[in-house]
């Protein structure tokens, strides 16, 4: 409806849908918050480190389900970040101060502890972000072919470790041609770029 009114510039424009009508009367007016939608370990944690007090009394103006909060807390129990208290733990203060997923800012602290920094960062921030290979239905196949130089026997992550290597190699040449690499070998160059 916003964009059916933004369509003419001196009065409400004409909007063409592609999708049914009915389909259209049957979605809700808004969005659920984002509250709603995400799992809320990240907001827990962000808030024990702020001391914002608990999410169960914090005044939101759409709480989340109390299922929501509990498998939160039980993420953050299950990281170390909290005790079984509910009280924030040394770890957890360092997880809180990472802007990234709790989970993802586990692996990166156990990497610190373990001499494996470089990689798990590698790894923490692919996983972070929308998967860089395109594979066009018209053109599964051949993307699975260019894709296969990534592949590890036995590990997601070490393939990730590949592409980074390859990246580094591509970028390392004028955008012009690192984006045809990148289209040739099926990777979306915006979101190597992201990475």
């Amino acid at each position: 409806n916003q964009r059916k009114g933004r369509c003419g510039r001196t009065e409400s424009g004409v909007c063409f849908r592609l999708y049914e009508e009915s389909d259209f009367e049957g979605r809700p007016a808004y969005t659920d918050p984002e509250i709603k939608r995400v799992g809320l370990a990240g907001v827990i944690l962000r808030m024990k480190v702020l001391r914002l007090g608990d999410i169960e009394n914090f005044p939101c103006l759409d709480p989340p389900q109390r299922r929501a909060i509990t498998e939160g807390y039980g993420v953050l129990e299950e990281l170390g970040a909290l005790g079984s208290d509910g009280r924030l733990t040394p770890l957890g203060d360092q997880l809180g101060r990472l802007p990234v997923d709790p989970r993802l800012g586990r692996m990166i602290l156990a990497a610190r502890e373990e001499g494996a920094l470089r990689e798990v960062l590698i790894i923490a921030a692919a996983l972070g972000l929308q998967d860089p290979r395109d594979r066009p239905q018209a053109l599964q196949q051949q993307a699975d072919e260019a894709h296969r130089k990534f592949k590890e026997e036995g590990s997601d992550f070490a393939g990730y470790l590949k592409m980074w290597a390859f990246w580094q190699e591509a970028k390392a040449r004028n955008r012009r041609q690192t984006q045809k690499l990148c289209r040739d070998t099926f990777l979306s160059y915006f979101r190597m770029r992201e990475w």
